[in-house]
């Protein structure tokens, strides 16, 4: 049976000798070199878990916090000594990781960056439930970010959060205004911020919900007979990293589909030129956006045009 057990002054050798395949080595760090790791990302909440069958040991993998939005977990070493595979042990372990990550319920989701040619470790995460976020890391361009969503997760109805249609344009006005101005890092340039607002009286509305407390709203804008546009999203920074812009983008998503739409986009500034949009880049890439085109000038030379589109 295959279980996970913590590292200690007295088990941690039994896990430091166990190793991969000669073909596999180039893919991951050493078992030195993983628990060098814990060590190094220490104050990311690291942790080194031994995984055991029948108390044996066969395996080692490292879970890490990313605090950056999105933010997630981020398993970042994940092995099987080559003595054990081909059993099912890794493909169990996994699943007791992310059953584990899941009770603690810090995040929403789990993320791992795996090697476009290892198959045989892309075809477990997927067996897993990963899926591809479309998204290529400039420092790693040969290697898939995959995710894993925990499903069921009740978190936003456990603190009282929903989301509601608004209609009344008066409503809808002073939503935007409230939620955009305490959103400066994002929505900075008061004549950008003025005409959302303005235009937000005529577009289909998405608002969560604190109790009575507006935390975070959404407008769709048709831009083609097939096409809308998610025009503009802000939710308050105390609510961040806590599901509500997913929770908006879905509802967002199921009425726009309902309403015979094919595709929908959304413009940002190109990944690479802000942090806080590089967040709002993952964010949407982890929606499943795929990148289409940028403009370099559709803005200013400051802020190029970033397009992203997926079918609905």
């Amino acid at each position: 049976m295959v279980n996970l057990i913590e590292l200690s002054e007295e088990n941690w050798m039994d896990f430091a000798g166990l190793s991969v395949d000669e073909n596999q080595k180039h893919y991951l760090a050493s078992n030195i070199g993983i628990l060098a790791r814990g060590y190094v990302y220490r104050y990311s909440r690291a942790n080194v878990i031994g995984i055991v069958f029948d108390g044996t040991p066969i395996g080692l993998a490292m879970v890490r916090d990313m605090d950056d939005e999105p933010a997630c977990y981020e398993l970042q070493q994940f092995m099987i000594d080559r003595n054990f595979q081909g059993k099912g042990y890794g493909f169990e372990a996994l699943k007791l990781i992310l059953a584990r990550l899941k009770d603690e319920q810090k995040y929403d989701c789990v993320e791992v960056c795996v090697k476009m040619e290892d198959a045989q470790a892309i075809h477990v995460y997927e067996k897993a439930g990963f899926v591809d976020t479309g998204y290529i890391d400039d420092d790693v361009p040969d290697s898939y970010n995959l995710v894993y969503r925990f499903e069921g997760d009740d978190k936003l109805e456990d603190v009282g959060i929903r989301i509601i249609n608004v209609e009344e344009p008066t409503e809808k006005q002073l939503i935007s205004r409230t939620i955009l101005e305490a959103l400066p890092d994002w929505f900075g340039i008061p004549e950008s911020r003025e005409q959302y607002i303005k235009e937000s009286v005529s577009q289909p509305f998405f608002v969560a919900y604190d109790s009575e407390k507006p935390i975070g709203f959404l407008c769709l804008k048709e831009t083609g007979k097939e096409t809308v546009e998610l025009c503009v999203m802000g939710v308050l920074k105390d609510y961040h990293r806590k599901g509500v812009g997913r929770k908006l983008f879905e509802q967002a998503r199921e009425k726009a589909k309902q309403a015979g739409y094919s595709f929908m986009q959304v413009k940002t500034v190109q990944m690479g030129r802000y942090e806080e949009y590089d967040a709002t880049n993952h964010f949407y890439l982890s929606l499943g956006f795929k990148e289409f085109e940028v403009f370099p000038t559709l803005w200013d030379e400051w802020n190029p045009c970033q397009i992203y589109v997926m079918s609905i």
